[in-house]
């Protein structure tokens, strides 16, 4: 009996991995409303008694497959917590900006689902469109908090907004990163974010200055 219940078990959670799967594929397509059950299903080939089992409607469903393309995608993102090279700023701006955009090349569906969600207009707000803000905003405080142990070597004032700006910058450079590599082939990417590291760090020391002044 035991064995029998570890086997529905895992089927149990083997069916909700292929739903996901399923669900980010379509979503990172076709967007919030162009996702339903009926495509879930079709994509999956389970009933749609089994999408229901695990998730109670749509919403659920995309604010479940959010949070599953976050983990993908910050599974290959900097983690933006210790690890903050002082003995050489400027490399290691560098290497956190490469390798964030090297996840959004690498794992693309959380930042084109996320795009897609923050464009909704709605008169009650999706779940998984609030779930996206939190997310992201977790993401910009992480980055925020690493900025500010970075930038204390260049005599970062307490309570400078400084790294707060660069993060939201940071941000709305991967933004339109991504719809750059996606909308036009041939863009040489790891020059594009040398050159934006280097002049995001110098504009860093040039504010720290303005507010020393």
């Amino acid at each position: 009996m035991p064995r029998k219940s570890s086997r529905r078990h895992q089927q149990g959670i083997e069916s909700r991995q292929r739903i996901l799967d399923a669900a980010l594929t379509i979503a990172a397509e076709r967007g919030y409303d162009g996702t339903t059950i009926a495509l879930v299903t079709k994509e999956t080939g389970l009933p749609a008694s089994s999408v229901y089992w695990h998730f109670k409607n749509k919403d659920q469903l995309l604010a479940e497959t959010l949070d599953y393309s976050y983990r993908k995608w910050r599974a290959g993102t900097p983690t933006w917590s210790g690890g903050v090279d002082r003995d050489d700023a400027a490399g290691a701006v560098r290497e956190r900006l490469q390798r964030a955009a090297q996840a959004i090349v690498e794992s693309p569906e959380f930042w084109r689902l996320g795009l897609m969600l923050a464009l909704e207009n709605r008169p009650v707000e999706p779940l998984a469109r609030t779930r996206y803000l939190q997310v992201r905003e977790e993401t910009r405080a992480a980055i925020e908090a690493w900025w500010r142990e970075l930038l204390v070597t260049e005599g970062l004032p307490a309570g400078s907004d400084v790294p707060q700006r660069v993060a939201r910058f940071h941000l709305a450079f991967m933004d339109g990163l991504f719809l750059g590599l996606r909308s036009r082939a041939g863009w040489d990417r790891e020059r594009i974010v040398d050159i934006v590291a280097a002049g995001v760090y110098r504009q860093a020391q040039l504010w720290i200055a303005e507010e020393a002044a």
